[in-house]
């Protein structure tokens, strides 16, 4: 990892101006109002990010450790959550194609309606958020998070090499 070579950037501005935080409380903010949504559902933010990236990669194999990866989660973490959801009869368990070992995760027509039940109220709120910027604005701000987001991802593989 580089040496900084001047004050990191939390250093240089007020605290209602520090990255983490207004990160932090922006997702938690989403999250939260995402969550309050979608209760009536029945469903969780967390189960909703399954669904979708299920319904996303249907044609895939998808197995809970790609899962994981994918919601940047853990695999005990995703396996509580799908326990949950195959319960519910959103989600099943199958045969992986390639790996008897393994076994891969479909999203079920119950599950698959939920999500679009889901899909229009996070659109909504994704609306209704960002309509406090203009078209610019937004196609900004949404170039400046891919290129946060991969930073991060960098420093965190940076972080388990060193």
């Amino acid at each position: 990892m580089k040496a900084p070579s001047q004050a990191p950037v939390s250093q240089t501005k007020t605290p209602s101006k520090r990255f983490p935080l207004l990160l932090r409380s922006a997702w938690f903010g989403l999250n939260q109002s995402f969550r309050i949504r979608i209760k009536p559902l029945g469903l969780t933010p967390d189960q909703f990010t399954v669904l979708r990236w299920l319904h996303e990669k249907k044609d895939e194999c998808i197995r809970q450790s790609d899962l994981a990866q994918l919601m940047s989660s853990d695999n005990n973490t995703i396996t509580s959550i799908i326990n949950r959801m195959e319960t519910n009869g959103w989600v099943k368990r199958a045969p992986h194609i390639h790996d008897q070992r393994a076994k891969r995760l479909v999203i079920q027509d119950a599950g698959e309606a939920l999500y679009f039940k889901g899909q229009a109220i996070a659109y909504e709120l994704e609306n209704e958020i960002m309509s406090s910027l203009s078209e610019a604005e937004r196609l900004m701000y949404l170039e400046f998070m891919q290129k946060v987001s991969q930073a991060c991802l960098d420093s965190r593989q940076a972080s388990r090499s060193a």
